[in-house]
């Protein structure tokens, strides 16, 4: 699927702003004087990366915007993709335990291109998301996945 994915006309999720929600992050200094940023998924201080500060944000609006619960977040968690061992980002979970939706995030200044959604195209074949997010923190596209017909259907807005 992932060399032969088709896209439809993107439909960024524009109404999302996540630079307002900064002031909610909660930052720390390391050992080694470096940012931290707290996760509240994993319950600690990681280190504040550019991506990082991306998936921080994104967390913060699935907890306090959308009230989701925790412990139906799943962050980084190592996956084998044809043999290697990958770590996908983000994976949300519905009440049933089911997964929903699959998030990869970049740092602000990756661009969003065909690499990126290739590579959720390739987790995807592990985990059977029906949907997908990629962020960079500026820009955000969410979309379907339709495994039979090997196409994104882009939506323009989040599918809860």
């Amino acid at each position: 699927m992932a060399n032969q994915t088709q896209y439809a006309v993107l439909h960024p999720l524009t109404h999302i702003d996540l630079l307002s929600l900064q002031p909610a992050l909660k930052l720390g200094t390391n050992a080694r004087s470096q940012t931290t940023v707290f996760d509240p998924v994993r319950r600690r201080f990681i280190q504040a990366t550019p991506e990082e500060v991306v998936r921080q944000l994104w967390i913060v609006y699935f907890l306090q915007h959308l009230h989701w619960n925790p412990k139906l977040i799943a962050v980084e968690r190592e996956i084998s993709v044809h043999g290697l061992r990958r770590r996908f980002d983000m994976v949300i979970y519905d009440r049933g335990t089911s997964p929903v939706l699959l998030a990869e995030f970049k740092a602000p200044d990756v661009s969003l291109g065909q690499l990126v959604f290739d590579q959720v195209a390739r987790y995807n074949m592990q985990l059977h998301v029906p949907y997908a997010l990629v962020s960079n923190g500026s820009y955000h596209y969410c979309f379907q996945i339709d495994a039979d017909k090997e196409a994104f259907v882009f939506l323009d807005k989040l599918p809860f």
